[in-house]
């Protein structure tokens, strides 16, 4: 028989609820500080801080009516976000508004609504559910089927917007699979995937071509050197596989040259040193680390700094808020800040850990790795260390929606984890 347990806000993590709020009062403070240059005299309510501020309240308030529900109805009707995210995302291509050249929002009157971060909190629950099913091994392969169709859907539909950089953001389910019980063999030709797509944008495909066979001619000459027996067996196997990558090669250059729009071609030429373009596509990265350079290890001070002055630095209150940051506090902040979101991260990863149940333990990884996926890459990203692709950082970056949704996340994965004692 299952123990019950009165769970009242004291049994809640209060290390993660503080960092959490650490984290937000900081976003808010930077988005305030490009607001007072960008958007002076405005009434509060015509201001970013001032509407990130009101979803912040509204994310609390979802929050807490979340926590009143039962947390085995929360699992048991986990597949409902995921099929509504479905219809949201498809539907996107019939009322779908467009901004910056992606088709990635409702246009709702007082707000825009963007499905593809709903997807994030959908897809673990999906994933959550389908995982905790008895007797469910990922290394079945028509479990391992189920597992990509379910992540695969939604990706699909968010790359046909087209948003690049939050399809990306669902590479960090790997992490989740891999902790559930994911061939480690999986996870490192997933890695390879990744490694051949980048020197496919950089490489001439002749060149890469040649590469591949190389190697490919290399083992089977160390198979009929070394193997007495199975020598036909995994020489057909080094052929599929050289002949898999050298398709994967011709595809991702087919993607890069008449899939990618011209801008995104350029942002990425820009990364990987192809071409120089300061006025152009490369407008964004290079005021973007002049603001980093400039802030050394004090900073300019709060409301002070040339590139926040100035204005220079397009939707610096969303993707490129880190750069405020660098700014007007300079690395010393810059490292308070990253240390307090990596606390954050380890913290849910050590509640996913402690988790009782395959489903709460499921939710609390995704959580934690999706955070973990867009700090870094955001960072990488205003750094000049990997393409402009508009990833933002959770809690901090303006945006209602994602805002909300992370928020409702997070502390679902606390209500989770604070009735972790009963046996269900």
């Amino acid at each position: 028989m299952a123990r019950k347990k009165r769970i009242n806000i004291l049994d809640y993590d209060w290390l993660s609820i503080l960092l959490f709020l650490t984290i937000t009062a900081i976003g808010i403070t930077l988005i305030y500080s490009v607001d007072y240059y960008q958007l002076p005299g405005r009434p509060f309510m015509q201001t970013h801080y001032g509407k990130q501020s009101f979803w912040l309240a509204v994310a609390l308030t979802l929050s807490f009516a979340m926590s009143l529900l039962d947390k085995k109805l929360i699992a048991q009707w986990a597949s409902l976000p995921y099929l509504l995210t479905l219809v949201l995302l498809a539907g996107l291509f019939v009322a779908g508004k467009e901004i910056s050249g992606a088709k990635s929002w409702y246009s709702l009157g007082f707000f825009n609504f963007q499905p593809s971060e709903l997807a994030k909190i959908a897809v673990a629950l999906g994933l959550a559910k389908l995982i905790s099913e008895k007797n469910f091994k990922l290394n079945q392969p028509v479990n391992l089927l189920k597992v990509l169709l379910l992540i695969g859907l939604p990706v699909l539909l968010i790359l046909l917007q087209p948003d690049l950089g939050t399809a990306l953001i669902y590479f960090a389910f790997i992490a989740v699979l891999w902790r559930e019980g994911l061939p480690t063999s999986i996870v490192i030709t997933g890695i390879g995937i990744i490694l051949l797509f980048i020197m496919a944008l950089y490489f001439p495909f002749v060149h890469i071509m040649t590469g591949i066979l190389s190697v490919a001619l290399i083992l089977v000459v160390i198979i009929f050197w070394k193997f007495k027996k199975n020598k036909i067996i995994l020489s057909s196997f080094v052929i599929l596989l050289t002949l898999a990558a050298i398709g994967w090669v011709y595809l991702s250059q087919y993607t890069y040259k008449h899939i990618l729009k011209p801008h995104q071609q350029k942002r990425i030429d820009l990364i990987l040193g192809k071409i120089k373009d300061d006025r152009g596509s490369g407008y964004h990265l290079k005021q973007s680390l002049i603001a980093i350079s400039s802030g050394r290890w004090k900073g300019e001070g709060f409301l002070n700094g040339t590139q926040l002055r100035g204005k220079y630095i397009p939707e610096q209150h969303t993707d490129y808020i880190f750069t405020a940051l660098a700014e007007q506090f300079g690395w010393t902040g810059s490292i308070f800040f990253m240390a307090l979101y990596l606390m954050l991260i380890v913290r849910l990863f050590q509640l996913a850990e402690r988790q009782k149940s395959t489903f709460s333990r499921v939710l609390a990884y995704s959580l934690a790795s999706v955070l973990a996926m867009h700090f870094l890459l955001n960072i990488m990203m205003v750094t000049g260390l990997f393409p402009t692709v508009g990833i933002p950082i959770p809690f901090v970056s303006y945006g209602g929606t994602s805002l909300v949704i992370f928020t409702v996340f997070l502390f679902l994965v606390l209500k989770f984890d604070a009735h972790r004692v009963e046996e269900w």
